[in-house]
């Protein structure tokens, strides 16, 4: 089954294409339509329910009026995200160990400045970033706002985990993990969510690294086969139970992640397994009465260095489908925001590794052509992904309150349509990207 939001995709994106030959400044800013609540009406019962689409929006929040807190709707759900929003990965001690009181400050000045979506997960430093986003919005208006957590995952308490170091984290709490997409499995992850964040309820849910990376045994071992067999057993059972949580109304909304090549993978195998993956989730909403998941969390995939999910095909059939896309991962783990060559002295950071000569050749170019536009890469770098009419919000994920001031300053820049433009006539973005008229 698929829901009238596809069609409304494309409704949206030619009246944005119409809108910007007047005003010529960057597509996401261009409609102006109502907010929906987050009771929006649902219809139908059973494993049939699902929510009715209305209209793709854009409407600034009261407390800001500002271009960042318009809104887009999520798939078919009631959720409609600001299109910046705010991610929890760093929050989880990813890089470094962040103080309780600065986690707070960084969740206090994104709700502040209008921010009122909100995306953790169990793994981010194992429990850690879900127990600060309770923490930090339990005594927040729960109307005002929307969670995303993720399933795929159990917590195992963990007296040798050390922080968190065991599952790959710099800090966080004293735990280990289990993957487990059965339907058992997800129900009893998002029912200890829920206990971590005591929030009464969780808005959206995303299924969690399926994916070869997370499943190598070894050096030898590309995980492909074991990413498989988590598949299987979500197809068995997973999928449809998060169809009947939605459908049910205990979430609004489910999706999935998708992951660029990480630390050293075979670039091509991990492109080849995104597709696959893509598809086979597409499967499973296509051949189900509980109709296609909500959105796609794509993660260093669409970016303006990165275009794989133009390239692959993800983004039109999310289009075709009325599947809505979640960017994380704007800055490509780094270049995008520091540039190519930053003050330091460092090398840059490309999808969690140091950037390779080539890249930095290509940054630097998209850096020229921002500077003739006075416009920094940073701000280009973070609206780049909303031109395309799939992509509903972008979750940059600030660690303090500095960065998310930042992000926010960054995507309230005016970035002219010349601008986008010049790097597709330059060939440093996909000649097959529509852009605001010039």
């Amino acid at each position: 089954m698929v829901c009238a939001t596809a069609s409304l995709f494309r409704l949206r994106f030619g009246l944005e294409r119409m809108s910007s030959r007047v005003s010529g400044v960057s597509v996401w800013k261009q409609t102006s339509l109502q907010s929906a609540p987050h009771d929006a009406p649902i219809t139908g019962s059973g494993t049939s329910r699902r929510r009715l689409c209305t209209k793709n929006n854009d409407a600034s929040d009261e407390r800001t009026g500002a271009a960042h807190t318009a809104t887009r709707q999520l798939g078919c759900s009631s959720i409609y995200p600001t299109v910046l929003s705010q991610g929890g990965a760093s929050l989880g001690d990813l890089y470094v160990n962040i103080d309780n009181d600065v986690a707070m400050e960084a969740m206090d000045a994104a709700y502040e400045q209008g921010i009122n979506f909100y995306d953790t997960s169990p793994y981010y430093g194992v429990g850690l970033s879900e127990a600060r986003f309770g923490l930090a919005l339990h005594r927040r208006s729960r109307k005002d706002f929307y969670v995303q957590t993720k399933v795929g995952r159990f917590l195992i308490p963990d007296r040798d985990a050390v922080n968190g170091t065991k599952a790959g984290w710099i800090g966080g709490f004293h735990m280990s993990i289990k993957f487990d997409y059965t339907a058992a499995g997800l129900q009893r992850q998002y029912e200890d969510s829920l206990q971590r964040m005591g929030l009464g309820y969780i808005d959206a849910l995303v299924i969690h690294d399926i994916e070869p990376t997370c499943r190598r045994s070894g050096p030898e071992d590309d995980g492909v086969e074991a990413a498989r067999a988590d598949l299987a057993v979500l197809r068995g059972s997973g999928f449809q139970h998060l169809q009947q949580m939605r459908n049910e109304g205990h979430i609004q909304a489910f999706g999935a992640g998708v992951n660029s090549n990480q630390a050293g993978e075979d670039i091509a195998k991990k492109r080849a397994w995104n597709i696959e993956y893509v598809d086979a989730l597409l499967d499973m909403g296509a051949s189900s009465p509980g109709g296609h998941m909500d959105f796609l969390l794509l993660a260093n995939v669409w970016s303006l260095i990165n275009f794989e999910a133009m390239e692959d095909g993800i983004l039109d059939k999310c289009v075709d489908n009325g599947v809505s896309v979640i960017i994380g991962g704007p800055y490509s783990t780094g270049i995008l925001a520091t540039g190519a060559d930053p003050q330091d002295g460092s090398v840059p950071y490309y999808n969690y590794l140091p950037a390779s000569d080539e890249i930095r050749a290509q940054c630097r170019k998209i850096e020229g052509i921002c500077a003739e536009f006075n416009v920094p890469l940073i701000a280009a770098a973070i609206q780049f992904p909303l031109l395309h009419p799939a992509v509903t919000c972008v979750i940059p994920g600030g660690k303090n309150a500095a960065e998310i001031h930042s992000n926010t300053a960054m995507i309230n820049v005016n970035v002219p349509a010349e601008l986008w433009h010049r790097l597709q006539e330059a060939g440093l973005i996909p000649d097959t990207l529509s852009l605001p008229s010039a």
